[in-house]
């Protein structure tokens, strides 16, 4: 007799359990939308050596979110959200600026002194508008050919290995190169950073 009352209590303890779980998840669906096929399906993770790499539409096989490792979290607050061109317009304006200080100067309109800040100005933006392009457009082309941009700057550090082995004279412009992009690097990050922090004292 006492069994079969425990075993009733179980039963009405369990019902009243699902039926609580039940009541958390009321409104909330365990399916997503796919951005590409519009399906909506339980997205599959891809592992690979432990570490997810991304979840992938298990109907049309298209990624739909991509899991970052703990560095790759750490650069992404030196990267901005999104990849545009919008800073390599301002740098090519900068250029044209400064060329016409450095025409008007030897025009004779400006100071001489000013020919040198041209000079100089118009060779530094020069070089970070070049860096800024080849950046977007190397981000720009994994992104839509859905590609990790790692690969292919890891391709083109081990090419510029290759041609200062087979040519020595080309050295100090693949480091001056490389100068370019590190400084290029560290200026977005330094404004994507105050960006940050200014968004979140507004929210705050």
């Amino acid at each position: 007799m006492s069994s079969s009352l425990s075993k009733r209590f179980k039963a009405g303890a369990m019902i009243q359990q699902s039926e609580s779980v039940q009541s958390m998840f009321i409104g909330h669906h365990a399916t997503v939308h796919c951005h590409e096929c519009s399906r909506a399906m339980v997205p599959r993770v891809v592992i690979y050596y432990g570490q997810p790499l991304k979840s992938v539409c298990p109907f049309c096989g298209a990624t739909f979110t991509k899991f970052q490792s703990g560095f790759g979290r750490l650069l992404r607050r030196f990267q901005t959200p999104a990849l545009s061109f919008s800073a390599f317009y301002c740098l090519s304006i900068a250029v044209i600026g400064f060329g016409l200080i450095g025409l008007l100067s030897a025009k004779g309109v400006l100071p001489n002194n000013s020919g040198h800040i041209a000079l100089y100005g118009t060779v530094i933006s020069g070089l970070l508008a070049l860096a800024e392009l080849s950046f977007q457009c190397i981000e720009q082309l994994a992104a839509k050919l859905d590609h990790e941009s790692n690969y292919y700057w890891a391709i083109l550090v081990m090419l510029a290995m290759i041609l200062i082995h087979q040519i020595p004279e080309w050295t100090g412009y693949v480091v001056i190169a490389f100068a370019v992009m590190l400084i290029r690097g560290l200026l977005s990050g330094v404004l994507q950073l105050f960006k940050t922090r200014d968004k979140g004292l507004i929210s705050n």
